[in-house]
């Protein structure tokens, strides 16, 4: 895995609030980027999560049996 940090700025960042609908503008974009960004290295550091011989979620039956 890639160790290299992801930033979400400019025209990126304007793609990933229309994706998610959202109509803000670009004062509100640069007020928000910071935070989005925070939650990116948040979930980068799942990456150096040893798995080991974890099955992946695909695998996962949930059956009540």
């Amino acid at each position: 895995m890639s160790t290299q940090s992801r930033e979400l700025v400019g025209e990126a960042l304007q793609i990933a609030a229309r994706t998610a609908r959202l109509d803000l503008s670009p004062e509100r974009l640069e007020a928000v980027a910071p935070m989005v960004n925070s939650i990116y290295a948040m979930l980068d550091t799942l990456d150096e999560v040893p798995l080991g011989e974890t099955p992946p979620a695909t695998a996962f039956d949930a059956r009540w049996e």
